[in-house]
């Protein structure tokens, strides 16, 4: 069966990494023991209420053919209009066949009309109202999901940035931080704070993000650079030629390509 393909937007990578809908692989199929013949022969008989439509979608998407799974959750949605469930899942199987922007964005809304305590449905439909520009949206639907689940780090990650864009930067900090409180070595975080202490002149706290990076990282020319850059407008040149040094030490310039010379014309 072939299968639609499109280039993943931004939208996707968080569809992709959202936590599932809720159930297990070997959910998608009863009785099926995880065999794929079983499997598909289980597929093949008629789905018997939306339940089972939507555990036949959950399946397929899982395979990767969302071009059929959509035809499941679809006719799950009809069955049970009011389901929050199909609505998340529609979203997601539209974001990977045709990237209809207006299907998604119904769909996400509906989901969160109809599931408003899902977190994953809060999140993704936020991340959907960034994108399409409405930030006070977007702050609200994300705000929302973590109060429903604070352990969402890209939720959290999003927010933050949101908090920024809107000049709150303080707030953007506070989530930065609490993302590094969840994950340590999350090197967008670290290098958000690094530039929003430094504009604010907590140099220190810049520099100890900055330090971070090739602590956490390890050291390479592109961390090294970055914060020889940081002392230069510090003003610490000292500190600043040392971190150059060290990331010419580990990339050190390459010789000019030597090129091999043309065969002779024959003309």
């Amino acid at each position: 069966m072939s299968r639609t393909r499109h280039p993943i937007p931004r939208l996707a990578v968080c569809l992709l990494l959202a936590a599932p809908a809720g159930l297990a692989a070997e959910d998608a199929a009863p009785g099926t023991g995880g065999d794929p013949a079983m499997q598909a022969a289980a597929r093949a008989r008629k789905p018997d209420g939306a339940l089972a439509w939507f555990k036949q979608g959950v399946e397929l998407a899982q395979e990767g053919d969302y071009a059929a799974a959509l035809a499941r959750f679809e006719k799950a949605r009809s069955l049970s209009p009011r389901w929050a469930l199909p609505h998340v899942e529609i979203a997601v199987a539209h974001l990977m066949t045709d990237n209809d922007r207006e299907a998604i964005g119904e769909a996400l809304a509906r989901a969160v009309e109809f599931g408003p305590d899902i977190p994953r449905a809060r999140y993704l439909y936020g991340v959907f109202l960034h994108e399409a520009g409405d930030r006070a949206g977007a702050l609200r639907e994300l705000v929302q999901a973590l109060k429903l689940r604070p352990s969402l780090l890209d939720a959290r990650y999003r927010l933050a940035t949101l908090y920024v864009e809107e000049g709150r930067q303080a707030e953007g900090v506070q989530q930065y931080e609490l993302v590094l409180s969840q994950r340590p070595s999350h090197l967008g975080a670290m290098r958000n704070l690094a530039v929003l202490y430094e504009r604010s002149g907590q140099l220190e706290e810049a520099e100890r993000h900055l330090l971070g990076i090739t602590r956490v990282h390890g050291k390479s020319a592109i961390h090294l650079t970055a914060l020889a850059r940081f002392y230069e407008r510090a003003g610490r040149p000292d500190k600043a030629q040392a971190a150059l040094r060290e990331a010419a030490r580990l990339e050190p310039a390459r010789d000019p390509r030597k090129l091999r010379p043309l065969p002779k014309s024959k003309y």
